[in-house]
């Protein structure tokens, strides 16, 4: 208590005689002034001899005569009494007692607060205690963790990252030293409808100006080999109307159109779902798939393909990958992880085949181009050791996979044991037509099936690319419908090897058996020439050849 007033009278503090603390403060300081004061004297050993000895006969006197109580007291005097109070009464000199009534006249009582603020403290003079500092940056560290769980498995904050993260898996898994190019579009899904629905037709909309106008139908263009989109599909009325729209622009470019199959597509949250189907092709058959397979029916549906399952893009956070402070991403959901579209990995295929080959048939099967490699990876301790969850939402068995491929849809299946995935089938959205059980007929359908195909319609796609390229570069030579087919016939010949069971790198840079272009006038439109491509490649589907078709219209000058 003394030590705390006493601060306060250093500190210039006013107590009146009124203050409760009056008492005590007056007895505190007064101790102190007399130790203090009495300092700067140097006694003599005869005068402390006789203060100690009227020290005792005033105790002595004291203890044989009971104190007043109501008797005034006096605190000037060195013969008074000693108050009556819990604490021997304290002496002081009377050269002390102005400078103690003037202090305590003019004292105040200021708030501890106060009084701190006013107090300058060096850092080493601060006591730290070690343990209390210690819990606080945990309960800051769980705090921030906390807000950063919440910001990373926002559903937009998902979308923003997965978009990003699997642009760069793309750019990764591409060699631009074999002549291939990645162009950006920042076109939102909402945006595409709207392009769409504010052209009178498809020829006058955004997306069709910038694949086929300013590339594919301009002289010097460079033709896209593939889009890729970041959507997600369902059997909605305007999804299935966007994705109508999207293949018939594709069809004009030839260029195939990678889009993603959306969990909703199966009535599901997540693929995960899809693994308690005894049969898919079932869930098909009720009303909701209309449209869904009205799109499937018709031409341009060849030319789109929608992928699934999701992929993982990156392990959860750990204290490896924070510095700054303490922090391990919590994942007690699968929908926490963060995933990405199996779009990007087949597009990953289509970049491999053609820097390897110059072409895109090799995108299918583990050892023919059909393998993804580089996905991430979660490692987790289990009774066997150190264990690899699967980088793909689903583990899609070899039924499942085939039923959803007949289905229209292209899955990515997880090699298990091997920390890879890959595609062993690449069916477009299109549903091969069936003719007559005849041999022709049976020809016929199998020409349906396999041109529905990506494999094949890769190829007839770069011939498309070509062909216009070569028509374009006759403009003005006013070559006739025989000069010009035999100079299209001798430029494709590059690209045919008419021998059986080649060796797999002749395969690759001539992947044709036979092929022929026939070109002949259109009746009725003067100036064009229709030209008709037929190829059969080094491939056999259940042991039978195919043959392959293309029509085009070639424009002549003269």
């Amino acid at each position: 208590m003394s030590a705390q007033l006493l601060d306060w009278i250093l500190e210039g503090a006013e107590v009146d005689a009124a203050h409760p603390d009056y008492r005590d403060l007056h007895r505190a300081v007064s101790a102190y002034l007399r130790t203090r004061l009495n300092d700067f004297d140097d006694p003599d050993p005869a005068e402390l001899e006789a203060e100690a000895k009227a020290k005792e006969e005033a105790a002595a006197k004291a203890a044989a005569q009971p104190a007043d109580l109501d008797a005034p007291e006096s605190l000037t005097g060195e013969g008074a009494e000693a108050p009556a109070l819990s604490e021997p009464a304290l002496s002081e000199p009377a050269d002390n007692a102005a400078l103690l009534e003037d202090m305590l006249e003019n004292a105040e009582v200021v708030p501890d607060t106060r009084i701190r603020k006013g107090i300058t403290v060096e850092p080493h003079q601060i006591l730290v205690d070690a343990p209390s500092v210690d819990a606080s940056i945990v309960a800051l560290d769980r705090l921030l963790a906390l807000q950063v769980d919440a910001i990373l498995h926002d559903e937009r904050f998902q979308s923003l990252e997965a978009a990003w993260r699997s642009l760069r898996y793309l750019i990764e898994q591409v060699n631009f030293r074999e002549n291939i190019q990645v162009h950006l579009l920042n076109c939102s899904k909402q945006d595409l409808v709207d392009d769409f629905e504010d052209a009178p037709e498809i020829a006058k909309s955004g997306l069709y100006r910038l694949v086929y106008a300013i590339e594919y139908g301009t002289f010097g263009g460079e033709p896209y080999g593939t889009i890729v989109c970041d959507y997600e599909f369902d059997p909605g009325p305007m999804d299935m109307n966007l994705l109508a729209n999207c293949a018939a622009v594709a069809a004009m470019a030839h260029v195939p159109f990678l889009a993603n199959a959306s969990p909703r597509f199966f009535n599901e949250e997540s693929f995960e779902q899809l693994a308690t189907y005894a049969d898919v092709r079932a869930l098909f058959q009720t009303p909701q798939y209309t449209r869904w397979h009205s799109f499937r029916d018709s031409e341009d549906s060849r030319y789109v393909a929608l992928c699934l399952p999701r992929f993982l893009l990156r392990e959860p956070y750990g204290r490896q990958d924070v510095e700054a402070f303490t922090y391990i991403e919590q994942t007690p959901d699968k929908a926490n992880y963060l995933w990405g579209h199996a779009a990007y990995c087949f597009a990953t295929r289509v970049a491999e085949s053609f820097a390897r080959y110059r072409w895109s048939p090799n995108i299918i099967g583990p050892t023919a181009g059909g393998a993804v490699d580089g996905l991430a990876m979660i490692d987790f301790p289990s009774m066997a050791g150190i264990e690899s969850r699967m980088p793909t939402e689903l583990q899609l068995t070899e039924r499942h996979e085939f039923e959803l491929s007949e289905e229209g849809f292209i899955g990515m299946v997880f090699l298990k044991g091997e920390g890879r995935a890959c595609f062993f089938s690449a069916n477009s959205c299109q549903r091969p037509k069936t003719y007559a059980n005849t041999e022709e007929g049976k020809a016929a359908s199998l020409g349906a099936r396999l041109g529905a195909q990506l494999p094949y319609i890769y190829i007839v796609c770069r011939l498309a690319h070509y062909l216009k390229v070569l028509q374009r570069e006759e403009i003005g030579r006013h070559l006739e419908r025989g000069d010009l087919q035999r100079e299209l016939n001798a430029w494709l010949r590059q690209y045919i090897s008419d021998m059986d069971n080649p060796a797999p790198a002749v395969r690759g840079r001539r992947p044709l058996r036979q092929a022929e272009i026939t070109v002949e006038e259109v009746p009725g439109q003067a100036g064009w020439y229709r030209a008709h491509l037929k190829l059969r490649p080094h491939l056999k589907y259940m042991g039978a050849s195919f043959t392959l078709s293309l029509v085009g219209k070639l424009e002549r000058e003269g």
